[in-house]
């Protein structure tokens, strides 16, 4: 699968909504007890609080007080945007406790 890099907010969360609209996003979802548009509320506001590289350090904590979600759920519609490689977890060498996501097109 090609790689390609955060091209912008609006572009991310067109790539979020392609990839949840494909018939192979239906088990993913459907394992972890979740819909399609939680999954794009949690992208939009990860998204809308990213950097311009794409850089997200909102925690799943604050992450569900601004999407108005338990923070479950957010925990879970955040692994399924990696299981659908749509983000990376990442952390700077030397600061393992400061984790972000990196968002990504497919």
């Amino acid at each position: 699968m090609e790689d390609i890099r955060f091209e912008g907010r609006d572009e991310w969360i067109a790539a979020v909504d392609r990839a949840l609209s494909h018939p192979d996003a239906s088990p993913l979802l459907a394992a972890k007890a979740l819909d399609r548009g939680v999954v794009l509320t949690v992208a939009q506001f990860e998204a809308s609080h990213a950097s311009g590289t794409g850089v997200s350090t909102l925690s799943h904590t604050r992450l569900a007080q601004l999407a108005g979600l338990p923070r479950s759920v957010v925990l879970r519609a955040r692994l399924a945007l990696i299981e659908l490689g749509l983000e990376d977890l990442a952390s700077a060498p030397g600061a393992h406790l400061h984790i972000r996501r990196e968002l990504r097109h497919r």
